[in-house]
């Protein structure tokens, strides 16, 4: 079931619009200057009092200001997004097991384990990834030596050939 779901992330992140927003991504994408990464505690303390201030009231499926959860998803998001300037698949990993912990009932629940199982499968096929391009590596400097011992040991059967 996880590589279904890396599989589906793949495919909603090669749709990406361009218009530097993902077509999968829930919230309003900040412009390069607004990019600026809070801790989720302040995010959600500023939107509490932001929401206090416009007197708007908490409306049903759409974002929360005052929950910590909303703002420990958001996070998550944008540590996921690949277009993200602060892309850290590790930190969106932790982000959302943290979301999970400390907000058990949480709407983001669903989404956040959905998320945790994605990334755990992609965090291992990227240390896969690295383990094989790493061999690849020793591989190939073995050839290049192999190569070169080769073109020695020719060179001294010429010599010796030359001498007899």
């Amino acid at each position: 079931m996880p590589r279904a779901l890396l599989g589906l992330v793949l495919i909603l992140s090669a749709g990406c619009s361009t218009s530097g927003r993902p077509a999968w991504f829930p919230f309003t994408w900040p412009s390069a200057d607004e990019r600026t990464v809070h801790p989720p505690d302040s995010e959600a303390r500023e939107g509490a009092s932001k929401a206090a201030a416009r007197g708007t009231p908490d409306r049903p499926g759409r974002e929360r200001p005052g929950d910590p959860a909303d703002a420990l998803y958001r996070l998550g998001l944008r540590q996921a997004d690949p277009t993200s300037g602060i892309r850290d698949y590790r930190a969106a990993r932790v982000t959302f097991t943290r979301l999970l912990s400390e907000h058990p009932r949480s709407r983001w629940n669903a989404a956040a384990r959905a998320w945790q199982a994605t990334l755990t499968d992609l965090l291992l096929r990227e240390d896969e990834a690295r383990q094989a391009t790493q061999q690849w590596q020793r591989s190939e400097q073995d050839n290049k030596q192999s190569k070169t011992n080769l073109e020695r040991l020719r060179q001294l059967d010429l010599d010796q050939e030359r001498r007899r």
